[in-house]
């Protein structure tokens, strides 16, 4: 995936002014695990502030808030990615 996008990005013909990013979180083939990264995930979308996100032990910011979100890509397990699925459709 991280070589698509940097074909892409790179292409200048291909999407013009547009530059596609990634946040890639594993799951660690575990529901509480991708429970716990999805909703980190969507706090650092709705929060208020221009903050960037932290780790959790209060370390420096590991990722800027994007601008949007356009897709999401599911886990290898179904069960994890209907999960993630129902978590992130509550916040549209």
């Amino acid at each position: 995936m991280l070589f698509a996008l940097d074909r892409i990005n790179n292409d200048p013909d291909l999407l013009p002014n547009i530059t596609l990013g990634a946040r890639i979180l594993d799951t660690c083939s575990r529901d509480t695990h991708a429970l716990e990264q999805s909703l980190t995930f969507v706090q650092a979308l709705i929060e208020k502030d221009s903050t960037e996100v932290r780790c959790v032990s209060g370390g420096p910011p590991i990722i800027t808030k994007p601008e949007r979100v356009v897709g999401v890509i599911g886990a290898s397990g179904s069960s994890v990615s209907i999960m993630v699925a129902n978590i992130l459709r509550l916040f549209k």
